[in-house]
């Protein structure tokens, strides 16, 4: 059964694995990328300080065009504040998924502009979360591929201990 406390603790650990990688950051690394085409390092934390945090509120919403784009809301982040963003967007999707209604979560649904519709608590687990944990690991992987060589594969999935 979907409980939005168990999705709360669960984005949190997220955020503080995605902090934790965050801080071995190889000298250099934030202009990794990988292919010409694809977002560098830093694109890639501006988006993952906002895009998921923007699909849960889209949700909650019912609406897709309830929050501006991610890259548009972070587009000035710089490096050091990464980490101040992420634990902003762990906070207000905690004070969002808290204040949502279990019943709106259960039978209200959420259309996506590519067509697919489902209940919104689904939704929010299908997506935003998804978002958060795929590019989690895609942090994990352009580290690793800019030098990160003291990471290991547990460092992907290890809640950090504070």
């Amino acid at each position: 059964m979907f409980s939005t406390e168990s999705l709360i603790r669960a984005w949190n650990a997220e955020t503080e694995i995605c902090i934790a990688l965050f801080g071995k950051m190889p000298a250099g690394g934030l202009e990794y990328r990988p292919t010409p085409g694809q977002r560098n390092m830093m694109d890639l934390l501006r988006y993952l300080s906002k895009g998921p945090r923007n699909g849960v509120l889209r949700v909650l919403a019912g609406d897709w065009n309830a929050t501006p784009p991610a890259m548009e809301m972070a587009k000035d982040m710089p490096p050091s504040d990464f980490v101040a963003h992420m634990r902003l967007q762990a906070e207000e999707v905690t004070r969002a998924l808290s204040t949502a209604n279990p019943e709106d979560l259960l039978h209200g649904t959420m259309a996506f502009p590519w067509g697919e519709t489902m209940s919104k608590g689904e939704a929010l687990v299908t997506y935003p979360y998804r978002w958060l944990t795929g590019y989690r690991m895609q942090l994990f992987l352009y580290l690793k591929a800019a030098g990160a060589t003291t990471l290991a594969t547990p460092d992907l999935w290890r809640i950090p201990k504070k």
